[in-house]
C-alpha cells in the first residue's frame, strides 16, 4: 500500500507487466471504456490518469479551431478519445489531432470502428501538471514525428510557452504565448491564437 502522496506520483502513469496484441488491446478497451490507456510498440499497456481541468479547456481550444478547420477542409479532427495505430506497432491517442480526408479516403465504415491504422498529419499534445515535460518531448520525436508525423505542436501553458515539431526534425520554441500561429503547408490556412490559452 502507499504511504504517502509522493509514493503514488512515482508510479503514474502504470505499465501492465503483461504484453498485449493489437487484437487483445481493442478488445481491453471495449470492456473498460473509461480508462484512458495506451499501447506501447512492445505490447505493455500505459495506464494514464484524467488531466487538469484547465488542461482539458487548453486541449479543447485547439480540438475547437481543428474542427471548424476540418469542417471547411474535409478530414477529420480528433480528441483524446481516439485511438491510433502507428507504424512503430503502438496505439496512441494524441490531445488533439488532424487526419486529412486524402488519408480517411483509404479506409471503409467498418475500418473507423476500429482503431485506425492511420499516422495523423497534424498533433497537439498539451502538459498537464502531472506530465513529465521530458518524457513529452520524446513522445513528439521518437512516437510522433518518428512514426510520419509532419508537424506536431507541445503546449506548456502553465509555463507560457509552445514547442514545434516539424518532419525535418527541427524544432521552434514559442514564448511567451502571445501570438497567433499557423499550420504552415501540412494545413494550410489554419492559424491558432494562443492567446486563447490564457
Amino acid at each position: 500500500m502507499f504511504s504517502s502522496l509522493e509514493s503514488l506520483e512515482s508510479v503514474a502513469p502504470l505499465y501492465t507487466a503483461h504484453q498485449l496484441s493489437l487484437e487483445q488491446f481493442e478488445a481491453f478497451c471495449r470492456v473498460n471504456p473509461n480508462l484512458l490507456a495506451e499501447r506501447e510498440p512492445d505490447g505493455r499497456i500505459k495506464i494514464m490518469c484524467p488531466v487538469s481541468f484547465d488542461s482539458s479547456g487548453y486541449e479543447a481550444e485547439f480540438i475547437a479551431d481543428l474542427k471548424l478547420y476540418a469542417r471547411a477542409q474535409g478530414g477529420a479532427a480528433l480528441s483524446s478519445a481516439v485511438g491510433l495505430r502507428l507504424p512503430d506497432g503502438s496505439v496512441r491517442s494524441p490531445d488533439a489531432c488532424y487526419v486529412s480526408a486524402a488519408k480517411l479516403s483509404a479506409f471503409t465504415a467498418r475500418d473507423r470502428q476500429h482503431f485506425l491504422a492511420v499516422v495523423p498529419d497534424f498533433v497537439v499534445e498539451v502538459k498537464s501538471p502531472n506530465d513529465d515535460l521530458q518524457d513529452l518531448e520524446s513522445k513528439m520525436r521518437d512516437t510522433w514525428i518518428a512514426n510520419g508525423v509532419r508537424l506536431a505542436w507541445l503546449a506548456d501553458v502553465e509555463n507560457d510557452r509552445l514547442w514545434i515539431y516539424r518532419a525535418d526534425h527541427s524544432v521552434e520554441l514559442v514564448s511567451p504565448l502571445d501570438r497567433t500561429i499557423d499550420g504552415e503547408d501540412v494545413l494550410p490556412g489554419f492559424t491558432f491564437d494562443l492567446n486563447l490559452l490564457s
